[in-house]
């Protein structure tokens, strides 16, 4: 009896330790905000150095909208005007980045992969499903 409960036991803790190995919590893990291509460390140094203030801005209208959006009664027009807001911010950061000649890929930036997305900041998870790996 004693032998089986310990037998039993160790299974138990053998799969529950292989359950928590497999266990795919939070993608791939941080990732770069933007992914640049056709710079290179100097040039991206100028671009970020020139677009800091305009980073700042932009995530201070994203908590701006948070707090509209968290409000008992969100008022929509208020909503509407900070994210034209930010849609602006984030084409003159795209301008300076072609001045600049950074290529941003379409979809990167504040939340492209590797921002606010699956995982709490930790990536965006696995693009691909199991069976095309």
């Amino acid at each position: 009896m004693k032998r089986a409960m310990i037998i039993s036991l160790a299974m138990v803790i053998g799969l529950f330790l292989t359950g928590a190995a497999y266990a795919m919590w939070g993608g791939y893990g941080p990732g770069p905000c933007i992914t640049v291509t056709g710079a290179d460390i100097e040039t991206v140094k100028k671009f970020q150095k020139e677009t800091l203030s305009l980073r700042d801005e932009i995530m201070t209208k994203n908590l701006e909208l948070q707090a509209e959006y968290n409000k008992p009664t969100p008022d929509t027009k208020r909503i509407a005007t900070i994210q034209k807001e930010v849609i602006d911010l984030k084409g003159k950061i795209h301008d300076i980045a072609n001045k600049h000649g950074i290529k941003i890929p379409a979809g990167q930036g504040m939340m492209g992969r590797g921002m606010m997305g699956k995982g709490k900041m930790r990536g965006m998870g696995n693009p691909w499903p199991m069976s095309q790996q």
